[in-house]
């Protein structure tokens, strides 16, 4: 391939460009985090491209290799006035225009170009034909109708960056005005070298618009190394104040408003037009007490603006602003949102508060479990015995081929293993009401009580339990699992506690409050009243000793409608026959 190549004084020029457009990019990547930076780089490895494969497509010395080296080079060409353009935008802060729709419709032109210059033979949009001259080896394009929109597109897009770089000269400081300066040359140089290329204004056929990059690189180096371009951007004095997250406000002797900052505009949600020169008194009364403000010294203290995200704490601090002779000229006031930390400080008190009903829970279940291993202690000692000496028959009678007498055994030692299972299960329970966080739903009341009356359908057919149910139930919210556990707790107690043969009535009203209310009563021997409250907090069994259970359900209970918002009572006149009658209550 070198044989098809001829190495000129262009050729190395050229190579010479583009290896100082890489060097310009190592250089600006260590400055990649300043504003439109990144551009920049992407602008000078576009024409590093362009001018590497400008320089081979000049040394080549067949028109096949030539045309194929022109359309490598159109990847960079094609792309960086969009770069530049994209460049100027976020360096004269312009951001709000550098965003994924700009940077797509900006490149739209440039990909289908791209597209076309490697489908040109198919279409001759891009190049009609090439005049290649074997005595000079240098080629002249005859260019087609997309290239003439092409061109016309990057020239305007050019243009368009400089008339921003112009603008700008206007809006900033000496110092940075000679920043844009530079960098305009160096968007004008190769600018005017395409144009007297494309438009054949020179004697020469080759192309020097990447030679004009070696200038324009100089250029932004001198923008970068003796202009300090990019340690401190252009706008930056002019943007300190105006960007600034706190608020503020200049006043003047005459009382009237000389300048705010968009943060203070954004605080009380107006705009620059109708702050400016208007009395200080209209604007201050939101924000502080003004005759509270001594006149030469500073003065600190807080309030609360009602702004666009809701009631805001600030931080309100002023400051005289005085001359060489030290008289006041003006006052200054500045607006820190100490919202953040305010907000801190009241999420610390009411951690502090959930921590101590915390505490208090964690005191509460320390109680609760203390007392239920009493309980669980004494009734899971009893099944467990019995399983242990249900086991010892058991290998008896097996030794012994009593097999009917071991079965019987087996079903004893089943229904004592349930026992126990039953004990472990509410106590899992009871854990779980206590973490779990619920959202109430409507449930259907109806279907839950039978539901567990069905699941109480044995120990209700051995007691001869009747139970008597309201036609009509109301609507409710609730967590169907748990209130289902509620009402089997409620009638196995009936069951338990009532009469022989139990008799129970359910029912459900309509509270003056709008809640509903639903109560479960017995036909047992009934409770004094000191003891109602023991009911739900000791796991004690209340009555015959010689009823078994474990303790657990009403506690479970109390805690479930607590939970869900309601509260649990019990009632008794302690009359043998008339039982006690427990309610709870639930939102409609």
């Amino acid at each position: 391939m070198i044989s098809t190549l001829g190495f000129t004084s262009m050729f190395y020029l050229r190579i010479l460009s583009a290896l100082f457009a890489f060097a310009l990019v190592f250089i600006l990547w260590k400055r990649r985090y300043s504003d439109g930076v990144i551009f920049m780089i992407l602008f000078e490895f576009a024409a590093s491209l362009w001018a590497i494969t400008d320089g081979f497509e000049h040394a080549a010395t067949s028109l096949p290799l030539k045309m194929l080296w022109s359309q490598i080079g159109y990847i960079g060409s094609s792309t960086t006035t969009v770069f530049f353009l994209l460049f100027t935008l976020s360096y004269t802060q312009f951001n709000k225009f550098v965003n994924p729709v700009v940077v797509g419709i900006l490149m739209l032109i440039p990909t289908i170009t791209i597209m076309l210059v490697f489908t040109n033979p198919h279409h001759q949009l891009i190049w009609k034909s090439v005049d290649f001259y074997r005595d000079t080896n240098d080629s002249t394009y005859n260019y087609g109708k997309w290239f003439w929109f092409f061109a016309f597109y990057e020239y305007i897009v050019l243009i368009t960056a400089i008339i921003i770089l112009f603008l700008g000269t206007f809006r900033f400081y000496k110092i940075y005005k000679i920043q844009l300066i530079y960098l305009i040359i160096a968007a004008v140089l190769p600018l005017a070298t395409s144009l007297f290329y494309v438009f054949k204004l020179l004697p020469i056929r080759a192309d020097l618009t990447p030679i004009a990059l070696i200038f324009s690189g100089i250029l932004s180096a001198i923008g970068i190394y003796l202009k300090r371009m990019f340690e401190v951007v252009p706008v930056a004095r002019i943007q300190t104040i105006k960007n600034l997250s706190d608020g503020i406000i200049v006043v003047d002797m005459d009382d009237r408003i000389a300048d705010v900052n968009q943060a203070f505009v954004n605080i009380l949600n107006t705009s620059r037009a109708e702050v400016l020169g208007r009395p200080f008194r209209r604007f201050s009364k939101l924000f502080l007490d003004e005759d509270e403000i001594p006149s030469d010294r500073g003065y600190l203290t807080e309030t609360t603006i009602k702004t666009s995200n809701g009631v805001n704490h600030f931080e309100v601090k002023y400051s005289p602003v005085t001359n060489a002779k030290d008289q006041l000229i003006g006052r200054i006031f500045l607006l820190h949102d100490i919202s953040m930390r305010k907000n801190a400080l009241d999420a610390s008190v009411q951690s502090n508060i959930l921590l101590k009903n915390e505490i208090l829970e964690n005191e509460r279940l320390i109680a609760d479990l203390d007392a239920y291993a009493r309980s669980v202690a004494h009734d899971l000692k009893n099944p467990i015995g019995g399983v242990i000496g249900l086991t010892e028959f058991i290998k008896e009678d097996i030794l012994n081929q009593k097999q009917d007498q071991a079965f019987e055994l087996l079903d004893i030692l089943n229904e004592q293993g349930h026992k126990m299972l039953t004990i472990v299960d509410e106590l899992l329970l009871l854990s779980r009401i206590r973490k779990e966080d619920i959202k109430p739903i409507q449930i259907d009341m109806r279907s839950i009580v039978y539901e567990a009356i069905s699941r109480l359908r044995q120990p209700i057919k051995d007691s001869g339990a009747k139970i008597k149910l309201p036609e009509n139930w109301p609507v409710v919210k609730g967590n169907p699992q748990w209130i289902e556990e509620v009402w089997v707790n409620l009638i196995s107690n009936a069951i338990k506690y009532g009469g022989d043969p139990p008799e129970i009535v359910i029912g459900t009203e309509k509270m003056i409050t709008g809640w509903n209310r639903f109560w479960i009563q017995d036909n047992g021997n009934g409770l004094p009243a000191e003891l109602y409250e023991k009911l739900f907090t000791d796991f004690e069994r209340l009555g015959q000793q010689t009823i078994e259970g474990h303790g657990l359900g009403l506690s479970i209970t109390k805690r479930i409608i607590e939970k869900l918002g309601g509260q649990v009572l019990v009632s008794s006149k302690n009359i043998p026959g008339k039982g006690c009658i427990f309610s709870f209550t639930l939102k409609p």
